[in-house]
């Protein structure tokens, strides 16, 4: 297996990778053309799910923060969209700035104490997981203000340059823009000097204190991008979905993200990405054979990457030739 492992590992190029980027790319922007409606509607699920595979990977990967909270802030960007669109009649654009206030000043609030105050990574965990349970229950118990059980529903996307998004085939590429951009400011993000701190301060953070860098700030920065970005993955989704419920919070779903990371490469930024890219294919497949099964399909691919593969798919292939 190793050997095949550095025999991938030479192949990929530089000058490989981006022949590979870019016939993703083409087909990402081509396929929608000739495929039918349903099929771009789960790619357009596709894409947004590998965004937030992304942002939990800055956490987890990136500064090694373990956090039980990442459906939790996609749902409140789905809800803050939803509840500003149907309760006040406020423009669907206005949803995304709201959102990233909000995500960062309740990233801000859960991670200052423990991060900062350096009580434990256990504590931050513990925090997250609280914050998840609340924001979970929350929805049903302020039927009011949430909808309930029944969640938000009828957001339906405006025009954009005169163009309705809300079919399916312009809301794709509205999409696909918009994830473009985000995964594209986080990945230069990610290769500048911030990004080596990250890096550097995952492997060894003691020395970097004694270096002199803040790392608690850099911890702590890295984890409000984490929750911003998986709320705006969250506020994009409300437009393919049309409603905002409570299932987007549940915790089955934090462990889906999780799995996504572990299994394309915690730390590798383009392996969640398509990890969560493909298994929502498989999942959509294996909806059809048998609807109950994906979580448990997943649950025995989480453990086999864990025993056999813990660096992941891309991790491997990192890897590989050392």
């Amino acid at each position: 297996m190793t050997e095949s492992v550095s025999a991938v590992r030479r192949y990929l190029t530089d000058e490989s990778r981006l022949w590979i980027a870019g016939v993703f790319a083409l087909a990402l922007v081509v396929v929608p053309l000739v495929a039918d409606g349903y099929f771009v509607g789960i790619l357009t699920k596709a894409i947004i799910f590998g965004l937030f595979a992304i942002s939990v990977d800055i956490a987890l990967g990136y500064t090694g923060l373990i956090t039980l909270a990442p459906a939790a802030f996609f749902g409140i960007g789905a809800y803050t969209v939803a509840k500003l669109v149907v309760d006040y009649d406020a423009s669907f654009w206005l949803g995304f700035p709201v959102t990233i206030v909000l995500a960062a000043f309740v990233a801000l609030c859960i991670g200052y104490v423990p991060i900062k105050r350096r009580i434990g990574e256990v504590y931050f965990v513990l925090f997250t997981m609280a914050f998840g349970v609340i924001v979970y229950d929350f929805t049903f118990v302020t039927t009011s203000f949430t909808g309930g059980s029944n969640g938000i529903s009828y957001v339906s996307p405006p025009e954009l340059f005169g163009v309705s998004l809300a079919s399916t085939v312009p809301y794709y590429y509205f999409s696909l823009l918009f994830v473009g951009l985000i995964v594209g400011l986080l990945y230069v993000l990610l290769r500048s000097d911030y990004g080596s701190v990250l890096h550097a301060t995952h492997q060894n953070e003691l020395r970097m204190r004694y270096l002199g860098y803040d790392t608690d700030r850099e911890k702590l920065l890295a984890w409000i991008i984490s929750a911003v970005t998986s709320s705006l993955a969250g506020a994009i989704y409300i437009g393919t979905v049309g409603i905002a419920s409570p299932s987007l919070m549940e915790f089955a779903f934090t462990g889906e993200v999780i799995i996504w990371v572990v299994v394309g490469g915690a730390g590798t930024f383009v392996g969640p990405f398509i990890a969560a890219f493909v298994l929502t294919f498989l999942e959509d497949y294996l909806g059809s054979l048998w609807a109950e099964g994906y979580l448990i399909v997943l649950g025995l691919l989480f453990v086999a990457f864990i025993f056999l593969l813990p660096e992941g798919v891309m991790g491997r292939l990192r890897s590989g030739s050392d």
